[in-house]
């Protein structure tokens, strides 16, 4: 189990990260973005958008909309939750690394509650990401996993270009 938390942690990041993307899509389709993650407005706490399904680019119809939303009021405060539970997991793993005295001991159990309360809040995650799934139509359904592979293949190529900026600045540091 050493080791799950960083792992656990970086699925997380990537829900999320690819949810911003997602969620700041233009419904014209355009690939002007407009980032909301973390500002008022945005997805916040059981947002639709944190899921990955650029819901807005799919065409959803009225009743659509409305389950989602049905959906979302449904689960909003068990996402929240685990929300919370990760912020202060994280919270407490900061304050047990940063004490005073080092305590391996405490460090390596906040990291594993913080591991596990990422494992959860990942799960519910999935979970109302399923329910939503299950209202789309086969064709959203094809344009949703295009789309994501798109945000997919964007994200791997500023990660590539991060890792070169990277290696230049290695590159000048030892000269």
């Amino acid at each position: 189990m050493k080791g799950i938390g960083p792992v656990v942690s970086v699925v997380v990041m990537m829900i999320l990260g690819g949810a911003d993307v997602a969620w700041s899509q233009p419904e014209d389709g355009s690939e002007t973005r407009h980032p909301r993650m973390g500002r008022r407005g945005g997805p916040g706490p059981g947002g639709a958008g944190r899921f990955m399904i650029p819901l807005r680019r799919l065409g959803l119809t009225d009743s659509q909309r409305d389950q989602v939303r049905g959906l979302m009021e449904q689960n909003g405060e068990v996402l929240r939750q685990a929300e919370a539970r990760v912020r202060d997991s994280r919270q407490a793993l900061r304050e047990t690394v940063s004490a005073d005295v080092l305590n391996e001991g405490a460090i390596r159990a906040a990291a594993v509650e913080l591991g596990t309360a990422e494992g959860e809040a990942a799960v519910q995650l999935a979970y109302v990401r399923a329910q939503i799934w299950q209202l789309l139509t086969p064709d959203q359904q094809v344009a949703a996993e295009q789309a994501e592979a798109r945000m997919q293949e964007r994200r791997e190529q500023r990660g590539q270009r991060v890792a070169e900026r990277r290696e230049r600045l290695r590159g000048r540091q030892q000269q």
